[in-house]
């Protein structure tokens, strides 16, 4: 009976501490390629938000980055860490709209901004 109840224990105090999904994304930009699409990978513990972006470019070149943030009030501040393109400096703020489901904001990046819509 005591086994039981550590397990018990244990799997919940797993379960609430970290969530992890893939979300599908889109990248608009104003200006040089203009979209990406690909998958998020992301972690979320407590406010804590971490993991991978697996993307392709419109013209078909893969992209790939870090994601490295916070959530907060359905509020995602993430930086868009050691992308494989051009864009540095990259953060996206992204709102939850769709009743939860999905995500939308503005990354600012050294010179230049991008539109960032998530389905999860």
């Amino acid at each position: 009976m005591k086994k039981h109840i550590l397990t018990a224990l244990a799997f919940a105090a797993l379960s609430g501490s970290a969530f992890a999904a893939d979300w599908n994304v889109t990248e608009e930009s104003a200006a040089g390629i203009k979209s990406a699409q690909g998958v998020w990978a992301v972690k979320t513990e407590g406010d804590k938000v971490t993991g991978t972006a697996t993307m392709q470019l419109q013209n078909g070149n893969p992209l790939s980055y870090k994601l490295d943030g916070t959530v907060a009030g359905g509020v995602y501040t993430v930086n868009l860490v050691d992308r494989t393109d051009d864009k540095k400096g990259c953060v996206w703020t992204g709102k939850e709209v769709g009743g939860g489901k999905g995500l939308t904001g503005e990354a600012q990046c050294q010179g230049s901004k991008m539109t960032i819509r998530a389905s999860h």
